[in-house]
């Protein structure tokens, strides 16, 4: 890829050389973010969570957890969200910071998350910005993921792709949710469950008769 060697030449002497290597390990990223709003050409990041994958366990020992100082952005809609406000954010890194540690931890290794395409465009965003590249790294969406495995007999009828409906289907627990490190947590064991699980299955709608 053009991109990915580009950008080996042109940041192999810097901290963030190792995310552009090609990788053939065995681990995966889960990751969530929250932020002040669904609109990734100006969402800031007020909270990160991302948690170790290694073949069919979740390294919960190995996970990372930042807040983020906030900016003017968080407001009332945002925070009914995720339930972060101001007050609980003061401690926080700014996003300078807590953005490094975050690729660190996520290297060249393949991204999990639900939904993860708008995460990948919210940081894509910030390290243009702050650094002039974007992640290359392989998402695995397992909204999707589920979809593609969930069995529908009848033409036209799209999987529901809910998380709440997801997690029912699957067994498995919803709790925490806008929470950065439970959600990528979720996404991890949703990930798990469909990679080396039984196949899910959903219930087809009964016609209703005239």
């Amino acid at each position: 890829m053009l991109q990915r060697l580009y950008y080996q030449q042109k940041f192999r002497h810097s901290e963030f050389a190792p995310l552009f290597k090609a990788y053939r390990g065995k681990e995966y990223v889960a990751l969530d973010l929250e932020t002040t709003s669904l609109n990734t050409k100006q969402a800031d990041i007020v909270s990160m969570g991302a948690v170790l994958i290694r073949e069919n366990r979740i390294l919960a020992s190995q996970s990372f957890e930042l807040k983020v100082l906030p900016t003017h952005k968080l407001a009332g809609d945002s925070i009914k969200v995720h339930r972060l406000r101001h007050s609980d954010l003061q401690q926080g890194y700014p996003i300078e910071q807590a953005l490094p540690r975050l690729l660190q931890f996520i290297g060249p290794r393949p991204i999990v998350g639900y939904n993860i395409a708008y995460d990948q465009r919210i940081i894509n965003r910030h390290c243009k910005q702050l650094y002039g590249f974007r992640l290359l790294n392989p998402l695995i969406d397992v909204g999707r993921m589920f979809a593609d495995k969930v069995h529908v007999d009848h033409v036209g009828i799209s999987p529901n792709q809910d998380l709440t409906h997801i997690c029912r289907s699957l067994s498995i627990p919803l709790s925490g949710r806008h929470q950065a490190i439970d959600d990528a947590i979720t996404a991890a064991m949703i990930y798990l469950r469909l990679r080396f699980g039984p196949r899910p299955t959903t219930a087809i709608p009964k016609a209703i008769s005239a």
